[in-house]
């Protein structure tokens, strides 16, 4: 059953490993990062960082340990202590699925 303001069209799935972030900030320099991820989705990846990232911003991603590379929109970046907890929702056609179990 879906949680009453649950706006999320896929289940999260909670992931523990890095990914690799870069993107251009607002001053036209080049970023790079390495996020911690917390959850993902069919559609997209919750992940924590240093950095705040502009909403909408577009980002590359690459977390090998889950079979994603590929581009992705920032949906909401908060702040929580030093960190940035930050939602990105994947782009360009790319989804996410898990790993069937053998």
């Amino acid at each position: 059953m879906e949680k009453k303001g649950d706006l999320r069209r896929h289940q999260r799935t909670a992931v523990s490993g890095q990914a690799q972030l870069s993107w251009t900030d607002r001053m036209g320099e080049q970023k790079f990062a390495y996020a911690r991820i917390l959850d993902v989705s069919e559609s997209g990846l919750r992940v924590e960082l240093r950095e705040a990232l502009a909403r909408h911003a577009y980002v590359s991603l690459r977390a090998d340990h889950i079979a994603l590379q590929g581009s992705a929109s920032v949906r909401s970046c908060v702040k929580k202590g030093s960190l940035y907890l930050v939602g990105l929702e994947f782009s360009g056609g790319m989804k996410w699925k898990p790993k069937l179990k053998e």
